[in-house]
């Protein structure tokens, strides 16, 4: 049982802004640390700590175990103030945290193996590598292999392997499926261009049993009653989470963006062109900035509108159909897609400056291009999805 003795993290209505204040206030220390953690490539632990002591893994974590079941939308505006600082410790945050939403929506055995006695446990997650194989047996399935692009798993204690099976006469099936530390073995293989201090490794399983009540369908929480809602009444837990969940990857990419243009806007300010003129007094300039900043501003609304009609569905309690789940996904990429333009479009102003790797604009060039190479919110496939899904054709993922 949850540990009762634990005073309640359950949000008061200042608690929202508390916690957008708590990552702002960080943007500075990871700034300062931003080179040492792309070298390392690896979130050094002062950033982990942080985060951890603000509570900002647990945002969507059960209130039963401690956590604050706060809104989807926080996410993103949590996102928006620490990648200022760090994209790959704003992409670590992201993913941690909603590995605690998922498991949000499992059955209560799976949370009370993960919280009762560590409720401060955090998961991370791996999608199957070509060597994976997946055998189901009377009671789970069987894992051997490789997963990979494990961001986080430096400081998580459980895995939440990505895992694609066919069942005998059924179609493709997509769960997520729990496994312990002592079950696999971390191999130090991420070496990226960007986001490179994510540490986002491969892991290794020999052979490991995972039980039926550590994995969770992907067509249970597609929106309405999950697992986990039976025990968890906030509406996360009813929510769609591959309609709204690519948000995870979405957020980091603002953040990074809004960085990107606050550092191009202090550094314009106090520059002259070899001409002498001010660069703030260029028309050019201004064209830029400005473009920029309103790709930004749309990319953030659009996320957030997104959060609240997701929300309110799932307060309304009816089945959210493919074609406005398909939306939401398309809005996830077109997101990515604008923080890329405004990034691309403020790099150009660096100069040559702007060539040296440890230039700040420069990282945030190579940061935002990795968010976007994350296939969940790759724009090609997601806005082919949705004209599928807007044409009654057959949808192209089993997580849909």
């Amino acid at each position: 049982m949850p540990d009762t003795s634990r005073p309640s993290l359950r949000p008061d209505p200042d608690c929202r802004a508390a916690f957008i204040d708590a990552a702002r206030a960080m943007v500075p220390g990871l700034q300062a640390r931003a080179a040492l953690c792309e070298r390392a490539r690896a979130i050094p632990a002062e950033t982990h700590r942080a985060f951890r002591d603000a509570g900002f893994y647990r945002l969507f974590q059960p209130a039963r175990y401690g956590g604050f079941e706060m809104d989807l939308g926080l996410m993103i505006d949590v996102a928006a103030e620490l990648g200022r600082g760090c994209g790959s410790s704003v992409w670590n945050f992201t993913n941690l945290a909603a590995q605690g939403w998922i498991n949000g929506m499992k059955t209560p055995e799976a949370q009370e193996e993960l919280w009762a006695d560590d409720p401060d446990a955090l998961i991370a997650s791996s999608f199957p590598g070509k060597d994976a194989v997946v055998r189901i047996v009377d009671g789970g399935v069987v894992v051997k292999g490789t997963w990979h692009f494990s961001s986080g798993v430096d400081f998580a204690r459980w895995n939440h392997l990505q895992i694609f099976l066919k069942p005998e006469g059924g179609p493709p099936e997509h769960r997520f499926a729990l496994i312990p530390d002592r079950d696999f073995t971390v191999i130090d293989d991420w070496f990226s261009n960007g986001l490179a201090g994510t540490g986002s490794r491969s892991i290794r399983i020999e052979e490991a049993f995972i039980p039926d009540y550590r994995t969770l369908n992907a067509r249970d929480i597609a929106g309405g009653p999950t697992p986990g809602s039976a025990i968890n009444a906030s509406p996360l837990y009813r929510m769609p989470f591959f309609g709204v969940g690519g948000k995870l990857f979405s957020g980091p990419a603002l953040g990074i963006a809004r960085g990107a243009l606050e550092m191009i806007e202090a550094d314009i300010a106090g520059r002259s062109a070899v001409s002498g003129v001010r660069l703030a007094e260029q028309q050019s300039v201004h064209l830029r900035i400005a473009e920029a900043g309103a790709e930004i501003d749309a990319a953030w609304a659009l996320l957030l509108r997104d959060c609240v009609e997701s929300r309110d569905a799932a307060l309304e309690g009816a089945p959210i159909d493919l074609l406005r789940r398909a939306r939401w996904r398309r809005n996830n990429a077109y997101a990515i897609l604008l923080s890329v333009r405004a990034v691309e479009r403020l790099f150009l102003l660096t100069g040559m400056r702007g060539l040296v790797p440890d230039d700040p604009v420069q990282r945030a060039w190579r940061d935002v291009h990795a968010c976007a190479a994350q296939v969940a919110i790759a724009w090609d496939p997601q806005a082919a999805n949705y004209g599928r899904a807007r044409f009654g054709l057959p949808f192209n993922d089993p997580r849909a």
